[in-house]
């Protein structure tokens, strides 16, 4: 991550202004290169004193809950082999992953049945060229681990003439077929420098949820270094109210979609953007997706709604903007009531930064 960092600091020596806000306060930043100054709101890069808290909230709490392989069995996969076995059995499974496990240039899907927590080891759990399908399954945690499909070379050309990658529609997880309460937990997935890799279908999304899948929560993940990271709804037509939680994750190098939200509710809060510059939260097809507490840094339409028949709504407050440009509302456009309490996690908006990178991605639990 730190690599990571300064490869952007290089990036970004040249000046920028806009506008931040941070809790309805607004001021004029200039960024040269260097840190910019903040609001005195707190101090925004002060490293927080204790662990936060890590424990599940959001829409995949609802609907019964989500436990993964809680009550069955601990089980150890060190092979391809051993994780897709263990991946489709029936039984509920605690499948821990305590290395790399690659599919080379050809790539795997693994579909993932219901009841299962796969779970990395330390910081060493990695999934390479192997993506993850959850299709019409039930509760499943994916946690602590690395995901790339950037080594498969398996490839055919798509509708846009484009190649993109032969397995699990490009994706690294793949929700879809009415598949219901998902907690992504402290992973970390990628792929490759857009710059570098220009091909946008290349690798379709990191994590993308489609059709009337419903109660996900995605938290404390580290993506970077990918075009499309996150499709909710599949196309202006895919019309399911998905209920999709963000937060804590921590958004690196990406183009666009972090998320693009066709349809129904979600919430989006507690996330760092960094180099976001396509587009940030992008609302469509009448969407109402509350956005609140989120840092965004050098990032081109924060919140916006672009590129479907009707634009979708946004339920916006206490949101930080340093370096951006484009859409930073500080008003909101529809009203989202959650049906869950997370107040025990939340981060103040000026200690976001601090807070997500230290904490998110693998080995932090």
């Amino acid at each position: 991550m730190k690599a990571g960092i300064e490869k952007w600091g290089k990036r970004m020596r040249r000046g920028v202004a806009c506008s931040a806000a941070v809790g309805g306060l607004l001021m004029s930043t200039a960024f040269v290169g260097k840190e910019p100054s903040y609001a005195p709101v707190g101090k925004a890069h002060a490293q927080p004193a204790a662990t936060p808290d890590f424990s599940l909230v959001g829409f995949a709490t609802q609907n019964g809950g989500t436990t993964g392989g809680a009550g069955g069995r601990t089980v150890t996969a060190a092979t391809l082999e051993e994780l897709t076995k263990y991946a489709k059995s029936n039984d509920p499974l605690i499948i821990r992953i305590s290395g790399k496990i690659s599919a080379g240039a050809q790539g795997a899907s693994i579909n993932v049945k219901s009841n299962k927590t796969l779970l990395g080891v330390g910081a060493t759990g990695f999934l390479e060229g192997v993506g993850l399908n959850i299709s019409g399954q039930k509760n499943i945690i994916v946690q602590n681990l690395k995901l790339t499909m950037s080594t498969v070379t398996n490839t055919y050309t798509n509708d846009e003439g484009r190649q993109q990658v032969a397995l699990n529609d490009g994706d690294c997880i793949t929700i879809q077929n009415g598949s219901t309460n998902v907690w992504v937990d402290h992973c970390e997935l990628f792929n490759l420098d857009p710059v570098a890799q220009p091909n946008q279908d290349l690798y379709d999304g990191l994590i993308d949820a489609k059709g009337n899948s419903a109660y996900i929560t995605i938290s404390w993940c580290y993506f970077h270094d990918h075009h499309k990271c996150h499709l909710i709804g599949s196309s202006d037509k895919d019309d399911a109210d998905r209920k999709v939680t963000f937060h804590h994750n921590y958004y690196y190098n990406i183009t666009e979609r972090v998320p693009v939200y066709r349809f129904g509710t979600g919430h989006v809060f507690n996330n760092y953007y960094q180099h976001v510059y396509g587009t940030g939260v992008n609302s469509r097809m009448g969407a109402c997706l509350k956005v609140e507490k989120n840092y965004f840094e050098d990032t081109k339409d924060p919140i916006t709604t672009k590129n479907s028949a009707q634009p979708g709504k946004w339920d916006a407050s206490d949101n930080y903007f340093t370096a951006c440009k484009g859409n930073q509302p500080t008003t909101s456009t529809c009203t989202l009531t959650l049906p869950y309490i997370y107040t025990n996690v939340v981060t103040k908006t000026a200690e976001v930064k601090a807070v997500v990178t230290q904490w998110a991605g693998v080995g932090k639990l």
